[in-house]
């Protein structure tokens, strides 16, 4: 028993990593997983077909031996057993099933899973946090190792070697524009003149900034912000003037706590550009293996504040570390899951909360505002979610939680699929207290026509949209939203169609506007232009007016080779275009939504005042409240309006 002991152990000594064969025209890759730091127990392999099992030790046969589970193709073997010869070599044996066993050789690569380049840079007045102190703050495992850790050191310890190429630039605040905060087009203009390694293509490479803070405001610590284009999740930005910049109340060691939380959000924000899902939300992520929701786990991808007891709870026990689930999807899932530029993010999202109870005396409701629930061809789909305390008591709710992952749409047309709402943009907020009174509702919009998944709204059918969402007490289910997409009328909507729906059109509709920069969003523009033109007066051009007429009434900066230049206002343009949008304002608010144009007249007619058009900024913001005012719209919505028109005269 002792020599059989001694031997197993020699097999088992730090052979973990991946193993190369090849011959017979394919070449095979064997990622064993049984020793080393935090091991899944886990071997998998890819050549012919993708697959992967779940191992343990077998004495008599002196190896690793599992089930096989094949995530892409098939054999017809059913089991494996993995001999480790001590020699640099893993001899691979599969058996089971209908075909005779076969055995094949494979010879050791390398130790880490993934090989990952990074830069970081920071905005002046940023200070970036690439290390900590492990022992800086009280607070933390009694066996941490006191020792300092970089970013690196962080993927670098649990299998994935990261090594910078080259990064510390230095960018001006004025490249996020006049209002000195961030959007994410301009965090991916930003990405694009000083990352060395940008490139629009599958590539292990991240680029992370260090800024001051997001458009979203002081509630948004971080963001993997890189989903636009044909290369995704290769950038993130982590925001030091924000709340990761407060020390928690009564803290013992504050300057410790902030560089903590600091170096947190950016290991945390790198860690969705490797396409991991946060720990509350991993049953709708990735469908590559079934996960299950880790809502107290010490990882990284989990909030310190959401788990039982808090920060002082989270940081007690965390070891600066991912969850086995989490390095199960880093070392074993397919590349392209993985690998920076290549999947979108959270590709192959499922729906899987059926079933669960709902939240007691909270309702929630998916609408359209719109006396009939139907919609012209190439018509952007503008929908409202709305959370309303139907109790008799006040409750309180994350004022963020509407616009958060929490909310989960399905879109299912008759006769076809169902797919899931997947949006352009996921944003981190931090969790906001807002008391909601009895009777009292909270509202978001949410733009359905265009997403990750392409258009999931412009086939002319019926559908039925559903909505969930995720909140303390338990899941709230909408019902289901009937509604209807036409047939073209015109031929020249028929005409339009092939240039409007595209991935570059979708996306500048969806965020209100772009002042372009790239070829895409260039090339976007035009065709919005063009469908102001040739069809001014149908809904896809009153969303196209009002998303040119945005930008033209509004200063901004745009790329221009390695730097940026202010885009001033065109206010004849901006007239004009806004002019047609809201031609029609209750053709307008049909179409936009009541939020999306109420959000939209209060910016627009400031901007046309700055230019020195107060006259018609005051006449577009008095209209739009009465507009709003006649179609039923909350008081305290109509008066925000009316005080702007008031403040313009």
């Amino acid at each position: 028993m002792i020599i059989e002991e001694i031997t197993r152990a020699a097999t088992r000594a730090q052979y973990s990593g991946v193993y190369l064969a090849t011959g017979g025209g394919v070449a095979e890759e064997l990622r064993v997983d049984v020793d080393g730091a935090y091991p899944t127990m886990t071997v998998s392999g890819s050549g012919r077909s993708t697959w992967l099992a779940r191992v343990e030790w077998d004495r008599e046969r002196r190896g690793w031996a599992g089930t096989i589970d094949y995530r892409d193709g098939a054999e017809p073997h059913t089991e494996v057993l993995v001999r480790l010869t001590g020699a640099g070599t893993a001899e691979v044996v599969r058996s089971g099933g209908d075909g005779p066993d076969s055995t094949r050789r494979y010879e050791f690569a390398r130790a880490a899973f993934r090989t990952v380049g990074i830069e970081f840079d920071a905005v002046e007045g940023a200070v970036p946090v690439t290390d900590l102190d492990l022992g800086a703050h009280p607070n933390h495992p009694a066996g941490l190792p006191a020792r300092r850790m970089t970013i690196e050191d962080a993927y670098g310890g649990q299998g994935i070697m990261m090594s910078r190429t080259r990064g510390g630039d230095v960018l001006p605040v004025s490249d996020a524009g006049r209002n000195a905060s961030w959007s994410d087009i301009e965090l991916h203009d930003a990405m694009t003149a000083h990352w060395s390694k940008w490139a629009d293509t599958p590539q292990w490479q991240v680029w992370t900034l260090f800024a001051g803070r997001h458009d979203e405001g002081p509630d948004l610590g971080g963001i993997m912000f890189d989903q636009m284009g044909a290369a995704q999740r290769q950038g993130c930005a982590v925001f030091t003037d924000s709340f990761i910049s407060e020390p928690p109340d009564g803290d013992p060691a504050p300057d410790a706590a902030l560089r903590r939380m600091r170096f947190w959000t950016a290991v945390h924000e790198i860690g969705h550009c490797f396409n991991l899902a946060h720990s509350w939300e991993k049953s709708e992520g990735n469908g590559w293996v079934p996960l299950a929701d880790e809502p107290e786990a010490r990882s990284f991808m989990n909030y310190p504040y959401d788990v039982h007891g808090g920060e002082e709870a989270f940081f007690a026990d965390f070891e600066y570390r991912f969850s086995e689930d989490e390095l199960l999807f880093l070392r074993h899932a397919p590349e392209h899951l993985v690998r920076m530029g290549d999947a979108p993010w959270f590709d192959d999202h499922g729906f899987e909360r059926a079933g669960r109870a709902a939240a007691g005396t909270l309702a929630l409701t998916l609408r359209v505002n719109r006396a009939r629930p139907s919609f012209a061809a190439l018509e952007p789909v503008v929908a409202e979610v709305k959370l309303t305390n139907t109790g008799p008591v006040p409750q309180s709710i994350d004022r963020h939680m509407l616009a958060g992952s929490g909310l989960t749409i399905v879109i299912k047309g008759d006769g076809r699929a169902a797919r899931v709402w997947a949006p352009f943009a996921r944003h981190c907020h931090r969790p906001e207290a807002l008391v909601l009174p009895p009777g009292e509702s909270l509202y978001a919009p949410v733009f359905l026509w265009a997403g990750r998944n392409g258009f999931d709204l412009a086939e002319p059918g019926k559908y039925a949209v559903y909505a969930a969402l995720s909140t303390p007490a338990g899941d709230v289910f909408s019902a289901p939203l009937r509604l209807e997409v036409e047939p073209p009328r015109t031929a020249e909507i028929d005409r339009l169609a092939p240039a409007v729906l595209t991935e570059e059109v979708g996306r500048v509709l969806a965020f209100g506007g772009s002042r372009g920069g790239s070829a895409e969003l260039d090339r976007a523009n035009a065709v919005l232009a063009e469908v102001v033109a040739r069809v001014p007066a149908t809904p896809i051009g009153r969303h196209a007016a009002a998303a040119l007429g945005s930008m033209a009434a509004t200063p901004g900066r745009v790329p221009a080779g390695d730097r940026f230049e202010l885009a001033e206002p065109d206010p004849a343009a901006a007239r004009a275009l806004l002019a047609t949008a809201y031609a029609d304002l209750p053709k307008a608010a049909d179409t936009l939504g009541h939020i999306r144009l109420t959000r939209q007249a209060v910016v627009n007619a400031e901007a046309l005042a700055a230019t020195g058009a107060r006259d018609e900024g005051a006449r577009l913001a008095g209209a739009v409240a009465g507009t709003l005012r006649s179609r039923g719209v909350r008081r305290t919505v109509v008066a925000a309006v009316e005080a702007v028109a008031e403040s313009l005269s």
